[in-house]
């Protein structure tokens, strides 16, 4: 269970940027984070607190020792990137970052079906209305949101400026053409989010019943693909602008602009070689 609704992408994209962002101290308390975000959705006994603190402290093991070498990988693969190899090299980046995330999904699968079974009724209401409160405040900051033009190209200047690059006015004025092809999701994101949602507690409300694990497991594999046809096509159109957008950036870059990437990278990988080294001396 998750705030923003995406379950475990939210946990995964966490674990990245304490990494990236903060360096390695704060990614060696990521666990602690993770679980008093997780028991925030009810008043859970100590005996389930104590299962989320096991469940959460596994996961960022599993994570380091499995994701992390991977994802060093990936970024000394972006180093190489250059005019010549950009599609290609977001193209791949981008598919290895969805199997990320598609790993740590079935990471927690079996815990949150054996968890979602030692729920009274009591919490399942306080989940329920957990999640309505989130409703609420999406609903509110939908009132606040910019044009959606706008707030896309400010993500898409906001990332290069983390990667240590500062977009030429060229490049801004090609993004923003390009985000013109983009349709809107957002309306239909909060609809099928809900439906979801409903669908979750009404599985969770019948967790004594046969087939219960089957139902949850299922329905938690669903999130990734909700939604209609036509909200799936406007999906597979936002990835694919997404992609062509960046991989233009880059084919445009100059050797400056790269040469300030790599050293923003550099920082990444310094704070993953200093994770995996004290994870390797314990």
């Amino acid at each position: 269970m998750t705030k923003k609704l995406k379950i475990y992408s939210t946990i995964s994209l966490f674990i990245l940027g304490s990494c990236s962002i903060a360096g390695s101290w704060v990614y060696e308390r990521a666990d602690g984070y993770l679980a008093e975000y997780f028991k925030e959705y009810a008043y859970f006994s100590e005996e389930q607190k104590n299962e989320i603190d096991k469940v959460t402290e596994n996961y960022v093991n599993w994570f380091t020792l499995n994701e992390l070498p991977m994802i060093r990988t990936i970024l000394v693969n972006m180093k190489d990137i250059n005019n010549n190899n950009a599609e290609s090299l977001i193209n791949e980046t981008y598919l290895n970052g969805q199997g990320l995330f598609e790993r740590s999904n079935k990471y927690f699968e079996k815990s949150i079906v054996e968890f979602s079974k030692t729920l009274t009724d009591l919490q399942v209401d306080e989940i329920k209305n957990h999640f309505d409160e989130i409703q609420i405040e999406r609903e509110e900051s939908r009132k606040k949101e910019k044009d959606y033009a706008e707030e896309v190209f400010e993500n898409f200047s906001s990332g290069f400026r983390r990667l240590n690059i500062k977009l030429t006015n060229a490049q801004k004025d090609f993004a923003k053409e390009n985000i013109k092809e983009l349709k809107n999701t957002r309306p239909e994101w909060s609809f099928f989010q809900e439906k979801w949602v409903e669908e979750f507690i009404e599985i969770l409300k019948k967790r004594n019943d046969k087939g219960f694990e089957k139902n949850i497991t299922s329905h938690l594999r669903s999130f990734e693909n909700f939604g209609d046809q036509e909200f799936q096509l406007k999906r597979k159109n936002n990835e694919q602008v997404t992609i062509k957008i960046i991989s233009g950036i880059f084919s445009s870059a100059s050797e400056k602009q790269i040469k300030g990437m790599n050293r923003r990278i550099e920082t990444y990988i310094a704070s993953i070689d200093r994770i995996l080294s004290n994870r390797s001396l314990e």
